[in-house]
């Protein structure tokens, strides 16, 4: 088989895997061979649901495909500046951390309370996976998100 039809059926190959192939992942080397790039790195997309911007990442591994999701909710405020609300924020926190499995909220250091959630995909992320991924994820946080958002 000549050289050229070995590349393309190395490229049919990888393309059988499912890899997303995404600008920079096929390469070429000085002797002309081409090679899809692996790993390959992680796309973002963004969306906007109840005036708050959520992140998604999608990160093929071998196998599967590592979902990621988080929005920044606010911030806590200091227990000199409103006692009560933090109190509340705090209940409804501790509340979401023993009730929900798919989210998780967290408090960073800069007091900012964030939502965030992360799942292992098997195989590659379809357009109906992560969809799903996402409905799942909004599903458990939304209404603790409802409830937070009274209160920041």
């Amino acid at each position: 088989m000549s050289q050229a039809l070995q590349t393309v059926a190395k490229l049919a190959r990888a393309a059988e895997k499912g890899l997303p192939i995404g600008p920079g992942a096929v390469r070429m080397d000085e002797a002309g061979e081409l090679s899809v790039a692996s790993p390959t790195t992680a796309s973002r997309h963004h969306f906007f649901l109840d005036g708050l911007m959520f992140h998604v990442s999608l990160t093929p591994q071998d196998d599967d495909t590592l979902f990621q999701i988080w929005a920044e909710v606010g911030y806590m405020p200091f227990t000199i500046e409103s006692p009560e609300k933090r109190v509340r924020l705090s209940k409804i926190l501790r509340a979401a951390a023993v009730n929900l499995s798919a989210a998780r909220f967290v408090v960073d250091e800069k007091q900012m309370i964030m939502v965030l959630g992360q799942a292992s995909v098997p195989g590659h992320v379809t357009l109906p996976d992560l969809v799903y991924e996402i409905v799942q994820f909004v599903q458990e946080a939304r209404p603790y998100l409802k409830v937070l958002g009274q209160y920041l």
